[in-house]
């Protein structure tokens, strides 16, 4: 019998039990006691759930704490409860081993800073497989891209507001020079008298890094200054769209990371 077939008879006859499988991605843990923890683990077959590990603090527990560590992409068997409520793993694997991320300070820097931006900016509990697999795919190439990175935090934050639903227009106009319009989410006419618009160097630089995809991000050259004044616009520009937005606690490791 197939696991998945095994898992389809004891959700019949056990419905208490109920299982399901599923690939995720570590979006956060907090201790909850001093051997265990809860963690937010970003599904693809059923969203935002959150877990409690029990004993994976001792010494010779059965998962250990660094399985379950931030950013691990894994594939679960777990108790299908309400989402509402805790639930447990049955069985958890990585899904995906990294060769650089957990040991390289500003790969493990921006992932971080990148999953605290994502987990703060997702609201609903439902899956949402293009999300996860937008999310996953840049995580893998997080970590095998060998080109520099001082833009990878930029395009990545610019590309999720698209499942966010405030996804912005890339309507630059170079005869016109037009300015980035945060509130709006287009570039307007320099007339234009909104109080949220970029300087038109900065709207430039963003246009390119809405033309380009992650392939790309090695020929983006923009600098540092002009660069973290950016990522400051981009920030401004979720906190004008996400409801009760927080500014993340990693913002100023990023930016004094990146070169």
């Amino acid at each position: 019998m197939s696991l998945k077939s095994l898992l389809n008879h004891c959700n019949k006859y056990f419905p208490h039990l109920k299982t399901f499988q599923s690939t995720g991605i570590i979006f956060r843990r907090i201790k909850y006691s001093e051997t265990s923890l809860i963690v937010d683990i970003f599904t693809r077959e059923k969203g935002i759930r959150s877990f409690i590990f029990s004993g994976v603090r001792k010494a010779k527990a059965n998962v250990s704490a660094a399985m379950i560590d931030h950013m691990n992409i894994v594939n679960i068997i777990a108790y299908d409860k309400d989402n509402e409520k805790l639930a447990r793993v049955k069985e958890i694997h990585l899904e995906h081993r990294y060769r650089h991320i957990t040991t390289d300070v500003v790969k493990s820097s921006l992932g971080i800073f990148l999953l605290e931006m994502t987990r703060d900016c997702i609201k609903e509990k439902e899956p949402n497989e293009e999300l996860f697999d937008f999310i996953t795919d840049w995580y893998k190439y997080l970590d095998i891209c060998e080109h520099q990175l001082s833009c990878f935090h930029l395009m990545y934050l610019l590309e999720l507001s698209r499942f966010l639903g405030f996804e912005p227009m890339n309507d630059f106009d170079e005869e016109l020079r037009t300015q980035f319009d945060l509130l709006d989410g287009n570039f307007v006419n320099v007339s234009n008298t909104s109080k949220y618009l970029l300087p038109v160097e900065r709207s430039i630089f963003v246009r390119q890094l809405l033309s380009a995809d992650m392939k790309q991000l090695e020929h983006i050259r923009i600098p540092k200054d002009i660069r973290n004044e950016i990522l400051k616009d981009i920030i401004k520009f979720y906190r004008l769209h996400v409801d009760n937005f927080r500014e993340p606690k990693s913002l100023a490791v990023i930016q004094a990371i990146l070169r």
